[in-house]
């Protein structure tokens, strides 16, 4: 009845799947929990490898190659042998002890059902210590959101950290798999909305776990950037950024924006390394990220070699 399906890169998976594992033998339905490792390092591999096989109705598969998330989910989606599909990314963990079981209650054709996550709270001091402040900062007073607010607006916050749907919606509509990292969740939202599938807000969360520092979270954020070179029209009612953009296309802006990010550049990231940074700073630095590439500009990422205070 549920494949629980979770795409592995360089994420040690055995509390997740111990876990899962457990409330999954609570169930009255049959339940297989199926992994894709997304060519991880050797070191992950072997621990990952070594747990999975030993544990009931658990398949463990690994690509030699990477392909990024969007590639890795369809390819979950071939191999799952159940109805119901239960998305989860290897970062998470359940929260509720029912976790899998609210799911069950809601499984209905046509619908995706979406459960939410929170981030675990972190002191000022371990934030410092592991300079993830932006990438927390962000997490909570962005990304992470009650039903009641998601509900709103169902397509544009769809998230694929944690949701349920039907197989038969998945092979109908799959992943694009030309988002290799970036962007994939928000693509998919509009062509679940293209397609009429109901998305159902609820409040059935998993912790998030944050494990990349800020200038590993800037890089990525550099890179799902570009992921949106080409689909200023398409998405600019799901993006906040698209939406940024088109004024200033609008204004004529486009060219002195990206002029203006150059010439702050370095400051804006050393801003964004430091222990307090500004989520309008960081939406500059998107903003002005992908004027520099819709005008062809060369991007380094030019972070200080070392973490940095103000």
């Amino acid at each position: 009845m549920l494949s629980i399906l979770i795409p592995i890169y360089n994420r040690f998976v055995v509390s997740l799947v111990d876990q899962l594992h457990t409330q999954a033998g609570r169930l009255d339905v049959p339940c297989e929990i199926v992994l894709v490792d997304d060519a991880s390092t050797d070191a992950v591999r072997k621990v990952n490898r070594q747990f999975c096989v030993d544990q009931f109705q658990c398949r463990l598969f690994e690509l030699r190659e990477n392909h990024g998330p969007a590639f890795v989910r369809n390819c979950l989606v071939k191999l799952a042998h159940y109805p119901y599909l239960l998305f989860l990314d290897a970062d998470t963990r359940p929260i509720a002890d029912d976790f899998l079981s609210q799911y069950l209650r809601l499984a209905q054709q046509g619908r995706v059902v979406c459960g939410g996550f929170r981030y675990v709270p972190m002191t000022k001091e371990y934030r410092e210590r592991h300079h993830t402040a932006l990438r927390y900062k962000y997490g909570v007073k962005v990304e992470s959101e009650p039903a009641s607010v998601r509900k709103r607006r169902p397509y544009q916050h769809f998230i694929s950290m944690n949701f349920f749907v039907p197989r038969e919606v998945m092979l109908r509509i799959p992943f694009d798999e030309t988002f290799h990292l970036g962007y994939e969740d928000t693509a998919f939202g509009k062509q679940l909305a293209d397609a009429g599938i109901s998305i159902l807000h609820i409040d059935n969360d998993v912790w998030h776990l944050i494990i990349e520092d800020t200038t590993q979270f800037l890089a990525k954020t550099a890179r799902a950037v570009r992921n949106l070179i080409g689909h200023e029209t398409e998405l600019q009612s799901y993006v906040r950024l698209l939406a940024a953009y088109r004024f200033l296309k609008r204004c004529g802006a486009v060219r002195a924006t990206a002029w203006l990010y150059r010439q702050l550049e370095t400051r804006i990231i050393r801003h964004l390394l430091g222990t307090n940074p500004r989520l309008i700073v960081f939406a500059f630095y998107k903003l002005g990220v992908f004027c520099c590439l819709i005008k062809e500009e060369s991007l380094p990422l030019r972070a200080p070699a070392k973490q940095e205070t103000l």
